[in-house]
């Protein structure tokens, strides 16, 4: 496990104001060890520097973490490497965490390397399209997604998952001109935006948009992926 790392990340968390126990510091350092063994293998993601992953992957997922209802079932949609939805595991025990991921070598990697830190959390290999249109549909508390598609086809992933007065997240940069865009997508979707968290970060300029969902989606959402991708809502 590395040591460094450890010490890393419970820096960064406590000068935030979010202290890791000693077993959270623990499962991150070793998630974050089995990410970086792994990445030599097949690529998982760019950001492998100690530093970095510290404050670009394990704190920017978990930051948004205090405003999830207490025992929130929770799906991460598109999950990668397993984020957001680890460092929420880590920080939130009371969640029941679902990361989903369409393709196979990832989902494997996130259920290995969760096992291994001792994280509880089901890796679901599905695509966000079908599952909502399955045993998915509007089974959720909260939807989370990070770094997937623009916000229009985003919401037209997420929103069908979860249940009604739940929240949908969507970490996001730029996102003026996104949230703009989906505005008639959210309207048709059902969900409404309810607040903005600013990571308080000077190496990423990443809002949490928090959206709530106000009534339940007709069943025509979502579409085929070609369809939302070529022609959004």
């Amino acid at each position: 496990m590395s040591s460094t790392f450890k010490k890393t990340i419970t820096e960064i968390f406590k000068t935030h104001d979010m202290p890791l126990s000693e077993k959270q510091a623990a499962q991150m350092a070793s998630y974050y060890e089995s990410l970086v063994a792994a990445n030599a293998r097949f690529n998982l993601t760019a950001i492998t520097g100690e530093k970095e992953a510290a404050l670009l992957h394990f704190f920017d997922s978990a930051f948004a973490a205090p405003i999830l209802p207490h025992n929130a079932a929770v799906i991460d949609v598109g999950s990668g490497a397993g984020f957001p939805a680890v460092p929420l595991a880590i920080v939130r025990e009371d969640l029941r965490v679902t990361a989903l991921e369409s393709a196979q070598k990832k989902c494997r990697f996130i259920e290995d390397a969760a096992q291994k830190a001792g994280v509880r959390i089901t890796a679901l290999c599905a695509r966000a399209e079908e599952y909502a249109n399955r045993e998915g549909r509007e089974a959720f508390d909260v939807c989370v997604s990070r770094a997937v598609t623009a916000l229009p086809a985003l919401a037209e992933l997420c929103v069908p998952l979860v249940c009604v007065d739940g929240l949908f997240l969507a970490y996001k940069s730029d996102y003026a001109k996104e949230l703009a865009a989906a505005k008639n997508a959210l309207s048709l979707l059902g969900a409404g935006l309810k607040e903005r968290i600013k990571l308080p970060l000077e190496e990423t300029s990443h809002t949490v948009l928090v959206f709530q969902k106000t009534k339940e989606t007709p069943r025509k959402y979502p579409r085929r992926y070609g369809q939302i991708k070529k022609t959004p809502l």
